[in-house]
């Protein structure tokens, strides 16, 4: 059987659909999978677009993944498929079609909810071999008369090890670079992807914060085991392959999280077998506070931990234990900084999340967060993150309720969680995180007297005044200096 899988996400590291790739091919489908990578806000450029289609067009079944932010991006691409080839099936799977399979049936044939392996190789199977099909788990399809069938999911395989590593083989792996889909290659990965290796060690999550998608899946699975772990051998095995098979890798990224919900025993495991068969260095995110302890970021910093990536998201236990139900008061998150402070030195660069547009978080909280900001030695590298209300999530049903979200394509699909409002306190995030000004002088703008006497923007302007003066001046010394020679 011929299926046309497609990414249309930023990255191409497409992880989930490179492992379904694997798995397609392994049980002898011909996997043809392009990768669109694209800001949600563009169109596909339109030589693309018509590539796409028909490529789409020669496949039995044609699969694209999404989040909430491509859902637009997703509704272009399968319009010009069933433009181009009207019969050709198209399947939407990945998070958003997860949480919300009616609505995306308004666009495409049948939708894969929750984890993709098993039951789409099951569709493929039937479909291949002509057997009807609408009763697979996982799925929801659409009939020709308009009618919706819809089947539950089935319980998860608690054996990660059992997948096979994602799909790098190329063959039939087109991207979009300069208008158009060509051939992958190394270079292209490299450029797209930065020398950087994605991979997960787990799925799933120990919490079940109030903003995440995990808020939704844990209650989607909740007769099965949400949170399992890949064994080390097979970890080490996935990146010993790496290193022989990807010359263009330069660090690994361990996306998931609970890398660090490990024991010691294992991450010593994981650190011995790393330094000796891989010596690649490796990022880790998905930290929380609650994760990290000094004695197992020893362990990793040994084996070549070169950077990592913790959420402290606010400063304020009212908000993080009330609104976003993170069991991780604010105390651990001074320790993990003072741990990671005793480290620094052995890190090329630490990650700290912070979370802004919290419409239930008061301006003192805010300002609370910033002056916790400014308490943390430098250097550091902080993502900014706008609150975003992604259905399924207990957030969402909250700003539903109180009319907070009224359109979810303007809301919520349309939204970059990259893209925070232009308020002063968002401004200081980001003024905090740019500016080479002393930690005393930063303080001025969140002091609580200047605040009280409304002297923040007149400094804040006289900031923004001296800045461009020197820019202005460095300029004008530039073109001085040229015009001279």
């Amino acid at each position: 059987m011929k299926i046309c899988l497609i990414s249309p996400y930023e990255s191409a590291a497409a992880y989930g659909l490179r492992i379904l790739s694997a798995v397609l091919k392994n049980e002898g489908h011909k996997v043809t999978f392009l990768f669109l990578p694209l800001d949600f806000r563009d169109n596909v450029p339109p030589k693309a677009l018509s590539q796409t289609a028909q490529y789409a067009a020669s496949s039995d079944l044609v699969g694209v993944s999404l989040s909430s932010n491509y859902v637009r991006l997703s509704i272009e691409i399968t319009k010009a498929i069933k433009k181009h080839s009207p019969g050709t099936p198209v399947l939407w799977g990945g998070i958003h079609p997860t949480i919300e399979p009616i609505e995306c049936l308004e666009y495409c044939d049948m939708v894969c909810v929750g984890e993709a392996e098993e039951p789409f190789s099951e569709l493929a199977q039937k479909m291949d071999q002509g057997k009807p099909y609408t009763d697979t788990l996982n799925f929801h399809f659409k009939t020709k008369d308009g009618k919706v069938i819809s089947n539950p999911v089935r319980k998860l395989d608690p054996n990660l090890d059992a997948l096979p590593f994602p799909d790098y083989s190329g063959g039939d792996h087109y991207i979009l670079h300069k208008g158009q889909l060509v051939p992958v290659t190394h270079e292209l990965l490299d450029q797209n992807l930065e020398g950087q290796y994605l991979t997960l060690s787990s799925r799933g999550c120990m919490f079940s914060c109030t903003f995440c998608c995990n808020n939704f899946l844990k209650d989607l699975y909740k007769d099965s085991k949400w949170l399992r772990k890949r064994t080390i051998a097979n970890l080490i095995e996935e990146c010993v392959w790496v290193k022989k098979n990807l010359p263009w890798v330069r660090e690994i990224l361990f996306d998931d999280d609970a890398f660090m919900a490990r024991s010691v025993a294992e991450l010593e495991e994981f650190a011995r077998e790393y330094t000796q068969k891989v010596g690649i260095p490796f990022f880790v995110t998905g930290i929380t506070p609650a994760s990290l302890k000094e004695e197992t970021l020893n362990i990793l910093l040994k084996a070549g931990l070169s950077r990592l990536r913790i959420g402290i998201q606010t400063a304020s236990d009212r908000v993080n234990l009330e609104i976003y139900k993170r069991p991780i008061p604010h105390k651990k998150a001074e320790n993990a900084i003072k741990i990671i402070e005793k480290h620094k030195d052995q890190l090329s660069r630490h990650h700290y999340d912070f979370i802004v547009d919290n419409p239930w978080e008061t301006d003192e909280e805010n300002l609370k967060t910033l002056r916790f900001l400014l308490t943390i030695p430098r250097p550091w590298a902080i993502n900014i993150q706008s609150l975003t209300f992604f259905p399924g999530t207990e957030l969402y049903e909250r700003a539903k309720k109180e009319g907070i979200i009224t359109d979810n394509f303007r809301d919520i699909y349309n939204k970059s969680y990259k893209a925070y409002r232009s308020t002063y306190i968002n401004r200081m995030f980001y003024f905090f995180c740019q500016s080479r000004l002393p930690t005393w002088a930063l303080s001025l703008f969140v002091n609580k007297w200047i605040l009280a006497l409304r002297l923040n923007y007149p400094l804040w302007w006289l900031y923004v005044a001296a800045r461009d003066t020197k820019r202005f001046l460095r300029q004008l010394k530039w073109k001085i200096k040229n015009r001279s020679h």
